[in-house]
């Protein structure tokens, strides 16, 4: 039998083998730093975002039918001051939720707004006597919103900034006159730079931000775009937030609330 060619082990093979398990628990070393990095980086960023929320002593949220049914009662249990009810869209379209939000929203104690849609394709006479129609006296004790975006075919081709926002005023005056409550126009900085400022320099703004900071006194509310979701009831949500720029004080001289 041919004997077996056995290869003598030097001190070199068990350095060898010692080099590749130090890298290797180098590698796992890094590999772990930066996971608890990300973990911490998250937890930080997490609880920015929902201070930068809890900042705010008024929050609310705005309401339609795509956001299905909403336990009122519960987002005042969870300190929500007030709520925004979409009502009409142009001059054609109701909300299918509004009428049953309407009539259960009221036996909370939330303060309540209402909303509609502004259309470039139809005019402001047109859109103001669609919602007298539908909404009649359920205007509740906000001021009246006006959502403006660029939506549709409009996102890449925006519409004559002029010609919108003259009727957008007209309106927003309407409105006002109607129901005595003011109006507000709700929509992003573009929007508000193109349209409001220009032809309702006097207006109060609820502003799309990306990030919450104080404004000026022309902005009223700030709706939060950030990805901190609202719980209902211990349920994450897809609701709209928004916060009342200003303090508890402001809110309750203005609206009578406690």
């Amino acid at each position: 039998m041919a004997k077996r060619k056995i290869e003598p082990i030097y001190d070199d093979t068990f350095r060898r083998s010692d080099r590749h398990h130090s890298r290797k628990y180098r590698w796992l070393g890094v590999l772990a730093g930066i996971i608890v990095v990300c973990i911490i980086g998250g937890l930080i960023w997490h609880n920015h975002h929902q201070s930068a929320l809890n900042a705010y002593a008024v929050r609310g949220v705005s309401v339609s039918q795509d956001d299905g049914y909403i336990d009122f009662h519960q987002l005042q249990n969870d300190k929500i001051k007030f709520a925004y009810l979409k009502s009409t869209s142009g001059a054609s379209y109701m909300d299918d939720s509004f009428i049953d939000n309407y009539q259960r929203i009221s036996g909370s104690n939330l303060q309540v707004g209402i909303y509609q849609q502004f259309s470039f394709s139809s005019s402001a006479k047109s859109q103001f006597h669609y919602f007298v129609s539908q909404v009649k006296q359920q205007s509740g004790n906000l001021p009246i919103a006006i959502q403006v975006s660029y939506y549709g075919k409009y996102a890449n081709n925006p519409p004559d900034a002029r010609k919108q926002g003259k009727k957008l005023a007209l309106l927003a005056e309407l409105l006002s006159e109607h129901y005595g409550q003011g109006c507000i126009i709700w929509a992003t900085p573009t929007v508000q730079k193109e349209l409001v400022d220009p032809n309702l320099p006097q207006a109060k703004k609820w502003m799309v931000l990306p990030k919450l900071k104080r404004q000026g006194k022309s902005v009223f509310f700030m709706q939060y775009t950030g990805h901190q979701k609202l719980e209902i009831d211990g349920v994450k949500t897809d609701v709209t937030q928004s916060v009342f720029n200003g303090s508890l004080k402001e809110w309750n001289e203005r609206f009578g609330t406690e």
